[in-house]
């Protein structure tokens, strides 16, 4: 680019000399320019045929050549001389500052020169004596309007008003009141700087004037700061600080106005009456050097409780886990942070890096600014959403289950707008730290971006509002109530495809949301869709055990065959089942124990819960015993067990009596079923046992068990040991005396009398 500028340059100077010809001039120069004449034409002739004139165009042209070499070589130099450049600026400008710190004997000495020289004694009592007496006339009537409203302020400090906003004109009016004796300060002092006894001239009266600013913006700026935190007036402070924060507060805003403010007026003050360039340079990067220290130390001194703050603002707001553990991570270093960026600024302002602390203190004025405004706003927003979302009273008494579908994604909306508004804040300080994201939101890339996070949006909502009509329209179909209250049942078979169904909806929701998002970011979509078709090959044929309990599954389920609530046998496996997927169910025993069973290995099933349930019962009763008074017994207890208030409406049908099954070798066994309702047999059946034990007892109806018959040996000659027996009826009888009987001897017995062998 240089080299054309520097060739425009040289064409510029032939056509003033008249080196080029008329015609090329006349067809290169613009329509609004005059054309070159004979007589310029005749002046370039007698140029170029006079020697010393020839000359001077030759030496003007290398000179115009040399200095477009030179712009040639500092172009092509690139990067490195530019780096080079500047670590040489930054290195004299460190150098300077340590020099600055280097001569600070150069103040003590313009100090011993003051106080040696009685002309400069002299000279420095007049000053100082004018300038105290301005100063003390303006602070004695500072003094007394202070005073004069303190009536005024203590009326409205009485007022404790519980509304914030109520406050404000309580606390603006408070603070006009304050800042009514800095402005008669001011008007003093300035009055008494125009009297000719007290009228300073040359560099001492702006000296004086210096002086008289600053006190007035010490006292302006500890006005504002009281107006703020209110130390010791809880009543109408605005800010919500307790009494022992807002005196702290207020003790370190004096600390930093009287050290900043009073420190460099008094600096400059001491320029304009003779204070060396080089003393000066040192006092002000000394207070700037003892403000960095103020900072750091109150940095320092809220680590813990600025730490508490950030979790305890991140827990109320309810954000995610990792969100949470972001701001813990955060409360951790902050004060780290916050040091480092106070050292920074404070190196960049006294290493006089050009424009830059300028920067810097303007970005992060915008970035508090801007963080602010995005808390005001976002705690607006969410005070909206929560509104929006609320619920009468009235309809959540009538509709219990309201409140919790209608809220269901307050928590989603919540999450969007911190989103928004956490984005909006970081474009904002990028852009307050020259980032320019404005200018970049504009470009191309910025335009397809949010175009492509609108269609992102679109597509996530239009996903949600299909998901909530399918899933709300399940849960009002489970959930449905007749007239008069009452949940309607609904079958087994609903109760388990619906879910199912709502599962496998949510898998293509999620497939096609997925493919949409990596398609409106640029990914080509193609090459995973036909890397998922060879995938779903390759499983197909190395995973032929899981398409296997996936196809068994369906057409069990769609079969109907077995549902959630149903009493099972499989295999070896009884249960209840609990849940099931497109491949697995689960059973759990009546030992609570839960069994998973692939649907590729049940080839049997046996349902104790589809329609109807039966016990099936078998009593045996002695010989001795009437078989029709036996089951007409039976059948009173099966009227009766439908009778009953509780579980007489389980019993779906009167109880069967089968009759006579069997005869066993010590009973007569009768046979015969109760019907109940789909898995309520084992209840029934445990209810009708006790009922029966209970009757039979009463009605002396015996229900014989094994008997076992006793052998004590016999020896070869057929004689068995001797068996003492001893009969026991009502009371104790009188000892048996041993007497030898026969080998083998039996005695007779009779039924139900007690024996005691000894």
């Amino acid at each position: 680019m240089t080299r054309v500028i520097s060739l425009v340059r040289i064409l510029a100077l032939l056509v003033v000399l008249g080196l080029l010809p008329t015609q090329s001039r006349a067809a290169e120069a613009p329509a609004d320019k005059p054309v070159a004449g004979k007589a310029e034409v005749e002046q370039l002739v007698a140029t170029i045929e006079d020697p010393a004139a020839r000359q001077k165009l030759v030496a003007q042209l290398k000179l115009l050549v040399a200095a477009d070499n030179g712009a040639t070589e500092g172009e092509e130099g690139g990067l490195l001389p530019l780096i080079s450049d500047q670590m040489q600026e930054l290195s004299d400008e460190i150098l300077a500052t340590v020099g600055a710190f280097a001569e600070a004997g150069h103040v003590v000495d313009w100090v011993e020169q003051q106080v040696g020289d009685p002309k400069a004694r002299n000279h420095w009592s007049d000053v100082l004596g004018k300038l105290l007496a301005v100063l003390g006339g303006g602070i004695l009537i500072e003094r007394l309007l202070h005073l004069a409203l303190g009536g005024a302020r203590r009326m409205v400090e009485a007022r404790r008003p519980h509304n914030r906003w109520v406050r404000l004109p309580l606390a603006v009016g408070r603070w006009l009141l304050d800042l009514l004796p800095v402005a008669a300060f001011a008007a003093t002092a300035y009055a008494l700087l125009a009297l000719p006894a007290l009228r300073l001239t040359g560099d001492a009266s702006l000296a004086a004037i210096l002086l008289v600013t600053a006190y007035a913006a010490v006292r302006g700026g500890l006005v504002l700061a009281q107006a703020l935190f209110m130390p010791g007036v809880t009543g109408i402070r605005v800010l919500p600080l307790d009494d022992e924060t807002a005196n702290y507060l207020f003790i370190w805003a004096r600390r930093l106005t009287y050290t900043g403010v009073w420190g460099y007026f008094a600096i400059q003050a001491l320029k304009l009456l003779g204070l060396p360039k080089s003393g000066y340079t040192f006092s002000i990067k000394m207070l700037g050097l003892v403000l960095t220290t103020l900072l750091i130390i109150l940095v320092l001194q809220n680590r813990h409780t600025v730490a508490r703050w950030i979790r305890s603002q991140g827990h109320a707001t309810g954000l995610s886990g990792k969100v949470q553990a972001l701001r813990n991570r955060l409360a951790d270093i902050w004060h780290i942070l916050a040091a480092l960026y106070i050292v920074a600024s404070f190196a960049i302002w006294a290493l006089q890096v050009k424009g830059g602390f300028e920067f810097v203190v303007r970005a992060s004025l915008l970035s508090v600014l801007i963080l602010v405004a995005g808390n005001v706003l976002g705690n607006a927003l969410g005070r909206l959403v929560e509104r929006a979302f609320a619920i009468g009273e009235e309809l959540r008494r009538q509709f219990p289950q309201l409140e919790g579908r209608a809220n269901r994604y307050l928590a989603i909306m919540h999450n969007v707008v911190r989103g928004a508004v956490a984005l909006g804040i970081l474009l904002g300080i990028a852009q307050a730290w020259g980032a320019n994201t404005l200018a970049w939101l504009g470009s191309e890339l910025g335009r397809h971006l949010l175009a492509s996070g609108l269609s992102i949006f679109a597509v996530l909502v239009g996903a949600l509002i299909v998901w909530e009509l399918l899933n709300s329209s399940i849960e009002r179909y489970m959930a449905q109530t007749d007239q008069d209250g009452n949940a309607v049942e609904r079958s087994a078979r609903a109760r388990t495809l619906l879910p199912l169904l709502r599962h496998v909806v949510m898998g293509v929701l999620l497939v096609l949301v997925v493919l949409i998002v990596l398609s409106e970011l640029g990914v080509n979509i193609g090459p995973l869709l036909a890397g998922a078709g060879v995938v779903g090959v390759a499983i197909g044929f190395g995973s032929q055990k899981l398409v296997q309990d996936v196809i068994t599954g369906a057409f069990i389920l769609f079969e109907n065959t077995i549902a959630l609530g149903d009493t099972v046998k499989i295999g070896d496996h009884t249960g209840t089942v609990e849940g099931m997927t497109i491949r697995t169910m689960r059973l759990r025993d009546v030992n609570g124990q839960v069994h998973t069973l692939p649907f590729s290995n049940v080839t049997t099933i046996t349902n104790m819960s589809r329609d109807f349930g039966g016990y099936l019962f078998d009593f045996g009763v002695s010989y001795r015993e009437d078989v029709d008074q036996v089951i007409a017994v039976l059948r009173q207890l099966g009227d009766e067990l439908r009778q009953d208030a509780e579980i007489g409406a389980t019993v779906i049908e009167p109880i069967e009596i089968f009759g006579v099954d069997r005869f066993t070798d010590s009973a007569v066994v009768i046979r015969g079923r109760l019907k109940t309702l789909p898995g309520k047999q084992w209840a029934i059946g445990r209810e009708f046992n006790r009922r029966v034990k209970n009757r039979f007892d009463a009605l002396a109806i015996e229900m014989p068990y094994p008997s076992s018959t006793i052998y004590f040996g016999e020896d070869k000659e057929g004689r068995a040991a001797p068996a003492h027996i001893r009969l026991e009826r009502g009371g104790a009888p009188p000892p048996a005396q041993p007497q030898a009987q026969p080998a083998a001897a039996a005695a007779e017995i009779p039924i139900g009398e007690p024996v005691r062998i000894d």
